[in-house]
């Protein structure tokens, strides 16, 4: 989708050593959803941490493969925090409930930036949590570094998400507050500095982001009323679309995702620690309620992705409270002996259930051209027959959307790169055949057509109804 080539076009500027690129000659003709381009700057227009880590993609030619390795890390991450704050076992079960998300696993394979954050808020209550249980404050030096880190990935998750954490951790380091807050604020200083700059470079605040310039609707300090809503407004028919939607798509289950949650309600040992938790997700959750948009994308609410890990220790704590109950029946029932085997197959069933039913589901309706993107023109190339010194127009009648698929087959500096991929402008043709001579002049046309919606949570895909390759010169 176009954040999704936002993020991955400013992960190949700053795997070039800039933050931003010149802009290029014909500008109008390179314009692409959510990518700042005006007189002095061609770059992303959301913060600066997520292409960061997609720059060390485009350093080994293979960006796609930051989110996995990222998805991988938070489900070590998950079981890491799941064995800190409970035990081993719960945590292994977090890890596995967190691996077979279809949501999670589909989001890992694109450009958005929640699955970083999603790793980054875990490993940082994961060292928040070793905090609170010594002396030893270096683990806030890490969680101070995370949590920084998170704000310069994904500003307002990072707040809403992280804060009740952090409130928890120095309220049970309260002997030594201070000292808590200085390791904290050392671990966050360099990532913040970097923010503060980058924005200033940018926009000429340190607290402004990009996308607040283009559009301050964005900022959650903008008023609603300006588009018809009071913030109740939004909270009473955001909320609840969470708690629906997060119901279904975590991960599919017959019973619902969310109501295995009640058996936390049964007072056991760690109470405290699913409070905190539960915390996180909650005001994660309320937070982004408030906000002028809610957002369905890769099959779930991508608003409350990042809390997907602690939901997955708090699914785990549950099941794991459901099955001593199930053992404890059993055993009254005279039939202890199939303790264990009983076990085996609810853990199976849970970890295949989402990967046979809604994960193929989900995944089939992604297959299609997803928000108005699509890799096949470029597939096809090849087969049409286009050199390697070509200028290719695009058009299409989407053509305003498709093109964000071509953007990143450009060089950060067109002018000097063997292939140029620009939107056809036909007022404006004779001065990009002009400004970027090429040996070839191709124009590739892209026909979609909009589909209905599969389920309710994937929208806006299409049929890809022809591609037609046409050599101008």
């Amino acid at each position: 989708m176009a954040d999704g080539v936002s993020y991955a076009f400013q992960g190949k500027i700053f795997a070039a050593g800039r933050l931003w690129l010149e802009p290029p000659l014909v500008p109008d003709a390179f314009k692409s959803q959510n990518v700042l381009l005006n007189g002095t700057r061609w770059c992303s227009l959301y913060p600066p941490g997520f292409p960061l880590l997609l720059a060390a993609g485009w350093f080994v030619g293979a960006p796609f493969l930051v989110n996995p390795v990222l998805l991988g890390l938070a489900i070590f991450g998950v079981f890491r925090l799941g064995t800190v704050l409970y035990d081993q076992a719960t945590g292994v079960l977090g890890a596995l409930l967190l691996a077979v998300s279809p949501f999670a696993l589909l989001m890992g394979a694109d450009f958005m930036p929640h699955v970083a954050s999603l790793c980054i808020f875990t490993w940082c209550l994961a060292f928040l949590a070793e905090s609170c249980k010594g002396i030893d404050a270096r683990p806030l030096l890490v969680s101070g570094f995370l949590g920084a880190f998170g704000v310069v990935v994904r500003p307002q998750a990072a707040v809403l998400f992280l804060l009740p954490a952090l409130i928890a951790a120095l309220v049970a380091r309260r002997k030594e507050i201070v000292r808590s807050i200085g390791f904290l604020g050392l671990g966050g200083a360099a990532p913040l500095a970097f923010l503060f700059a980058y924005n200033f470079a940018l926009s000429g605040h340190p607290l402004r982001m990009g996308y607040v310039v283009n559009d301050p609707s964005l900022s959650f300090s903008f008023t609603s009323f300006a588009f018809g809503f009071s913030p109740s407004q939004l909270f009473w028919a955001h909320f609840p679309w969470f708690l629906h939607d997060l119901d279904a798509t975590v991960w599919g289950f017959p019973w619902g995702d969310l109501l295995p949650l009640v058996f936390l309600l049964i007072p056991a040992p760690g109470g405290r620690r699913d409070a905190w938790l539960a915390a996180c997700v909650l005001a994660l959750v309320i937070g982004f309620s408030f906000f002028r948009f809610y957002d369905i994308s890769h099959s779930g609410p991508r608003y409350a992705f990042e809390a997907l890990g602690a939901l997955a220790l708090l699914a785990a704590r549950a099941f794991r409270t459901a099955g001593r109950l199930a053992a404890s029946l059993l055993e009254r029932v005279r039939l202890g002996r199939y303790r264990t085997a009983s076990a085996a197959a609810a853990v199976v069933f849970l970890a295949l259930f989402p990967l046979a039913t809604l994960l193929p589901e989900q995944a089939e309706a992604l297959s299609h051209a997803y928000h108005a993107h699509t890799p096949e023109p470029l597939r096809r190339l090849k087969a049409a027959g286009v050199g390697p010194s070509a200028l290719v127009l695009v058009a299409g009648n989407t053509v305003e959307w498709t093109y964000g698929s071509f953007l990143l087959e450009n060089g950060t500096d067109p002018r000097r790169a063997p292939r140029v991929f620009a939107r056809d402008l036909p007022e404006k043709r004779a001065e990009l055949l002009a400004a970027y001579p090429r040996k070839e002049v191709w124009r590739v046309d892209v026909t979609l057509r909009p589909l209905p919606h599969p389920n309710l949570w994937i929208d806006n895909t299409w049929d890809v109804e022809g591609i037609v390759w046409s050599r101008l010169h």
